[in-house]
C-alpha cells in the first residue's frame, strides 16, 4: 500500500502552512470579487470610463484622486485596483510557498501557485489590451476565459490547503469512479458555457432572441432572423439548460456522499436561479443589475462544478495510491 501524503497543516512549516491555508482562501475570494466587478463593468458598459492604460487619465492607478471616480470611472478603476490586489496576492503566494513549502510532496502545490502567477500576469496584459484596442471581441473574450481559469487555479489551490484534500471518504470504487465522470462532464460542460455566455456580452447579443424562454415564439430560431448574434446567444441558451439537467442530476447522486453533497444541492439550487436571471436579462432588456448578477452567479456556479469536481478527481487519485496502482 502507498503511503497517502499529508497535509499542508500537517506536514508545512507550522505558521507558514497556515499562512499559506489563508492566503489561499483569501487569493479565491478576492478573485471571485474581482470577476465580479467585471462584470459590473461590461454591464454598465464602463470598460472605456478609463481610456488608457496602465495609468488612469495620465496618472499612477494608485495616485488617482477619489474624488474623480464618479459613474463609469468608478467601476472600472475598482476593478484596476482589485486587479492589482490580485496580482500581488498571487505573488506573495507563489513566492511563499516555493520558499515554506519545500517538501518534495508539495512539489505540485508549488508548481500550480507558480502557473496562478503566470495566468494573473496573462490576464493583466489582457486586461490592458482590452482598452487599448477599445474591447476587441476576441480580446476581451479571451479576457473573460482567462478570468474564470485563474479562478479554477485559485480554487485548487485553496482545496490543496485543506485536511480533506488528502482524505478517501469510504466510498465503492465504483461509485467514486461515477462520480468523477459525472463531474468532469458537468465542469467541462460549464466551462463551454461560460465561453458562450462571454461570447455572447462581448458580441453585444443578449437581446438578439427578445423572447424567453421561448425564441421566436418557438424552440428554434427561424431561417429569417438566423444571424450570428442569434446563433451565439442561441447556443448560450442550449448550453444553459443542458447544463441546468447535468447540474440537477448531479446533485441527485451526490445528495449521500461526504463533503460533495452541499454542494451539490447548492449547485441545484443556484443553476436554476441561473436560469432565472438570465431571463431577467431579456426581459428588462439588459437592465445593469441583472446582467451583472448572471454573471455573478454564473461564476458561482463555475466555483461549484470546479470544487466537485476537483475532490472527486482527487480522491480517485488518492485510492489508487493507496492501492498502489
Amino acid at each position: 500500500m502507498a503511503e497517502l501524503p499529508a497535509s499542508i497543516l500537517a506536514a508545512g512549516a507550522g505558521l507558514s502552512a497556515r499562512g499559506i491555508r489563508r492566503l489561499s482562501l483569501m487569493l479565491a475570494l478576492t478573485t471571485f470579487v474581482l470577476i465580479g466587478l467585471g462584470g459590473i463593468v461590461n454591464s454598465t458598459g464602463s470598460g472605456l470610463s478609463v481610456p488608457d492604460w496602465p495609468t488612469t487619465y495620465g496618472r499612477h492607478l494608485f495616485l488617482y484622486p477619489p474624488s474623480e471616480w464618479r459613474g463609469g470611472i468608478l467601476y472600472e478603476h475598482t476593478h484596476r485596483l482589485v486587479a492589482a490586489l490580485v496580482g500581488l496576492l498571487a505573488f506573495v503566494h507563489v513566492l511563499w510557498s516555493w520558499l515554506a513549502l519545500r517538501d518534495e510532496r508539495f512539489r505540485w502545490f508549488r508548481q500550480v501557485s507558480l502557473v496562478s502567477f503566470l495566468l494573473v500576469i496573462l490576464q493583466g496584459v489582457l486586461g490592458g489590451m482590452t482598452v487599448l484596442f477599445r474591447l476587441p471581441t476576441a480580446i476581451s473574450t479571451s479576457h473573460a476565459m482567462v478570468a474564470q481559469s485563474f479562478f479554477a487555479i485559485t480554487l485548487l489551490l485553496a482545496l490543496g490547503t485543506q485536511r480533506t484534500w488528502y482524505v478517501v471518504p469510504d466510498i465503492a470504487p465504483a461509485v467514486r469512479a461515477r462520480i468523477l465522470r459525472l463531474s468532469a462532464a458537468v465542469w467541462l460542460v460549464t466551462f463551454v458555457q461560460i465561453f458562450f455566455g462571454a461570447l455572447t456580452r462581448h458580441t453585444y447579443s443578449a437581446l438578439a432572441i427578445p423572447d424567453f424562454p421561448l425564441v421566436f415564439g418557438g424552440l428554434f430560431p427561424p431561417a429569417e432572423f438566423l444571424s450570428s448574434h442569434v446563433l451565439v446567444h442561441y447556443l448560450h441558451r442550449v448550453a444553459g439548460f443542458a447544463l441546468a439537467g447535468l447540474m440537477v442530476w448531479q446533485g441527485l447522486q451526490l445528495r449521500r456522499i461526504p463533503l460533495l453533497g452541499p454542494w451539490g444541492h447548492a449547485g441545484m439550487l443556484i443553476v436554476l436561479g441561473q436560469l432565472l436571471l438570465g431571463g431577467w436579462v431579456v426581459w428588462s432588456f439588459r437592465a445593469a443589475v441583472p446582467a451583472a448578477l448572471h454573471g455573478i452567479v454564473g461564476t458561482g456556479i463555475w466555483a461549484i462544478n470546479t470544487v466537485i469536481f476537483f475532490q472527486a478527481w482527487r480522491w480517485q487519485w488518492l485510492a489508487r495510491q493507496q492501492h498502489g496502482s
